[in-house]
């Protein structure tokens, strides 16, 4: 009979064969990126190599984070998630991603905690059905609004997304139709299968978006200067938000855990 691979071990060799890491080197709170820009603002931020295979990642094991960039696009999203759920000591997930501002109210630069996005993936439809929304665990929600309201000294925008697998959508007048009857607010190509393949798989997940580009406005698609732009002015600032809500999400369960074994008898 012909070898198979379990799951479990096929699921935590690819995270080790994609990333050029041993398991033990991951960090309990995972942070997620499409750039490399990313990887390269935190080598310097966490003192700490990068390392390679397939996607690049870089282990904070200071802070007990592991920065992965695993591409663009729903199936990478799928991939990377569906890996991280055979590590047992996984606390959250979260994604430091961009996407496209749709509505009026928002401007490049702008922060974005989404509540859910519409699942226009084709992913996670092998994970959940059809009907069940792409939703973020709320507590990270909750802490991740706490921790950019103090930063920022104002409130991040939040609300519903799109998540789709059409990557020339802005040249289609039916689907930009569509975007604004249903009052989307930004759009990408990963956060509903996150969400989605997270809550199926019992890791708890939620991002912070970065509002890169204004794709409906006047000469508002993003080109290679825009781009470039925004990476030199918000990566930074993005990163540390980022470690920041980790480290309170961090705080609060050790606190209760503390606190859990002051009830024990």
């Amino acid at each position: 009979m012909a070898f198979r691979l379990r799951p479990d071990s096929y699921a935590r060799q690819t995270l080790e064969r994609y990333t050029g890491s041993s398991l033990d080197q991951f960090g309990s709170y995972i942070l997620l990126c499409n750039f490399q820009r990313y990887i390269d603002q935190f080598v310097d931020l966490a003192g700490a190599p990068e390392q390679s295979g397939n996607w690049a990642v870089v282990h904070d094991e200071k802070n007990n984070i592991s920065l992965i960039d695993f591409g663009v696009g729903s199936p990478s999203a799928g991939i990377v998630m569906h890996c991280l759920s055979y590590l047992d000591k996984v606390e959250c997930v979260l994604m430091l991603g961009m996407c496209g501002g749709i509505d009026d109210s928002l401007a490049v630069g702008d922060f974005l905690i989404p509540t859910a996005s519409v699942r226009d993936e084709g992913t996670s439809v092998h994970y959940l059905p059809q009907n069940v929304p792409a939703q973020p665990s709320f507590w990270i929600n909750r802490v991740s609004e706490e921790v950019v309201s103090r930063k920022l000294e104002k409130p991040p925008k939040s609300g519903i997304m799109i998540t789709t697998d059409f990557r020339m959508w802005e040249f289609d007048e039916k689907f930009i139709d569509y975007l604004t009857e249903q009052r989307i607010l930004a759009i990408d190509m990963e956060i509903a299968t996150l969400f989605a393949v997270g809550y199926a798989l019992n890791v708890p997940v939620g991002a912070l978006m970065l509002i890169s580009d204004m794709p409906l406005r006047k000469d508002g698609i993003k080109n290679k200067e825009r781009a470039s732009e925004v990476f030199k002015r918000f990566t930074n600032l993005h990163l540390e938000l980022g470690v920041d809500i980790i480290k309170e999400i961090d705080r609060r369960i050790h606190q209760l855990k503390k606190d859990r074994s002051k009830c024990q008898w």
